[in-house]
């Protein structure tokens, strides 16, 4: 659990309504109080966010000024607009991909790739479920029709495949798309 010492916790303050407030007093009482209610939907909220959550910035240590051309200027805003990234972000992803091979998708298409990741783990968690609902239909005092269960279970697994070809062409566009003719 949590070490409820004072010494090297941060704060949060927040204000609510008094009416909230007075709600939320009411749940807390039952859950330890308020902090400890807070601290149990904070952690709830970071267990949701799950692959979501991004990981740890690094600073980069070294700086590298470009003199371009006003026209390649206006291209790569275009660009790096388009991708819905800062200009530095677009050349930094680009020159990651040259150089490493590698380059991670856009804020706005990590949380679609997350969200997509969540998704097929529901579907699976179904799936198994099902799977275990077969196998107790042929127990022989089952009421559970076999051939329904069946179906459920080629449902998923044609759901999952859809999902599964769907994010892999989203992978290898983004991938595709810092690649340059001259490889």
């Amino acid at each position: 659990m949590y070490d409820n010492s004072l010494a090297d916790m941060a704060v949060f303050n927040v204000r609510l309504p008094d009416d909230l407030a007075a709600r939320f007093d009411a749940k807390a009482t039952a859950a330890g109080g308020r902090s400890a209610l807070l601290r149990k939907l904070i952690d709830g909220a970071l267990e949701d966010a799950g692959a979501a959550t991004a990981p740890p910035r690094t600073r980069t240590t070294d700086r590298l000024h470009l003199r371009l051309l006003r026209e390649d200027i206006v291209q790569l805003d275009a660009a790096a607009d388009a991708r819905g990234l800062k200009r530095t972000e677009w050349l930094v992803m680009l020159l990651r991909r040259r150089l490493h091979a590698t380059s991670p998708p856009p804020r706005a298409d990590r949380v679609v790739i997350a969200q997509s990741w969540r998704e097929l783990n529901r579907i699976g968690i179904n799936l198994n479920q099902a799977v275990h609902a077969l196998h107790a239909a042929t127990m022989v005092d089952s009421r559970l029709d076999l051939a329904r269960e069946a179906a459920r279970v080629a449902s998923f697994r044609d759901e999952v495949a859809d999902q599964l070809r769907v994010l892999g062409r989203a992978l290898k566009g983004d991938m595709a798309y810092w690649d340059t003719a001259d490889e």
